[in-house]
C-alpha cells in the first residue's frame, strides 16, 4: 500500500486570499472549532468572528472595520446583499438579519464528505515542517510552515468513501498543528490533545477528507474529528470488533 502524507492546511488557496495579510488567517484559526462544528455561536462577539472567518470584510491588506461593530455589520450586509442598494433589509444585528447572513453563508460555503477514516494509530512525534510552496509568502509567512504531528496507522476500524475522489486507506497521517508564527492550525482541544501525547502512544484517531466550497474557492480539507489515547485493552477490543 502506498504511503501518503496528508498536509492539513487552512482553506485559503484562492489567489485573491493568498495575497491578503496574515490577519484573516489568524481569525480563521481562532474560530476553527466553531467552524468545524458548522454551528453558529450564540454570543454576538463569537458569532461575528465566526462569520468574518468565512467572509472577511477587509481589503487585500487586511484593513477593514472592527469585527462586530456597526460599520462591520453594514459592510457585511452590503457585500452579502442582505441589504439592497437603497438600504432596505432587516435591521442590522437583529435576529432576522443574523438568520439572513447565516443563510447566505450556507449558500456560499459548503462541505462535502469524500471519505472518512476511523483508525487505531501510533503517534510518532512532532517535527518542524517547511512549506515548499512558491507564493510570495512562502515559506515564512504563508501559514503552512511550522510544527507537524505525525501518526502511523496501525489498523482501520471503519472506512467510508462516499465521494468519487476520496482518499483511500492510508498508512500515515500528518497534521500541521501550529505555524511558525505560533498560530494554532487546529482547534484548541485538538492541539492540547496532541501536545499531551508521547511518541509511541496508541490513539483512536478519526479524520475526514472533505471537499470545501467557500466563496467561489474549492479545496480539500482533512480535519481531525477526534483523537484519544487508547489502553492496551482498548486496542485489543477494537481489533476484535473490527474483524
Amino acid at each position: 500500500m502506498k504511503s501518503t502524507v496528508i498536509r492539513f492546511v487552512l482553506p485559503v488557496l484562492a489567489m485573491k486570499t493568498i495575497r491578503r495579510s496574515i490577519l484573516p488567517l489568524l481569525l480563521s484559526s481562532l474560530v476553527g472549532l466553531a467552524m468545524a462544528a458548522d454551528k453558529p455561536p450564540a454570543g454576538w462577539d463569537d458569532w461575528a468572528k465566526w462569520v468574518d472567518a468565512q467572509h472577511s470584510t477587509g481589503d487585500d491588506q487586511g484593513h477593514g472595520p472592527d469585527v462586530g461593530g456597526d460599520e462591520w455589520a453594514s459592510a457585511l450586509s452590503r457585500q452579502l446583499k442582505i441589504t439592497d442598494d437603497a438600504g432596505h433589509g432587516p435591521d442590522l444585528k437583529s435576529a432576522e438579519w443574523r438568520a439572513a447572513v447565516e443563510k447566505k453563508l450556507a449558500e456560499l460555503n459548503k462541505r462535502d464528505l469524500l471519505s472518512s477514516h476511523d483508525t487505531v494509530a501510533k503517534f510518532t512525534g512532532i517535527a518542524d515542517h517547511k512549506c515548499r510552496g512558491l507564493t510570495a509568502l512562502c515559506p515564512d509567512r504563508c501559514g503552512h510552515s511550522g510544527r507537524m504531528a505525525s501518526f502511523e496507522i496501525v489498523k482501520y476500524l471503519a472506512y467510508e468513501k462516499p465521494g468519487q475522489y476520496g482518499d483511500g486507506k492510508q498508512t500515515t497521517f500528518s497534521v500541521l498543528i501550529e505555524d511558525n508564527m505560533k498560530n494554532a492550525k487546529v482547534p484548541a482541544e485538538t492541539l492540547k490533545a496532541i501536545e499531551a501525547l508521547k511518541p509511541g502512544t496508541t490513539v483512536h484517531l478519526k479524520w475526514n477528507h472533505d471537499y470545501v466550497t467557500r466563496e467561489g474557492s474549492k479545496f480539500p480539507e482533512r480535519p481531525i474529528v477526534s483523537i484519544e489515547p487508547m489502553t492496551a485493552e482498548e486496542v485489543e477490543a477494537a481489533g476484535k470488533a473490527s474483524k
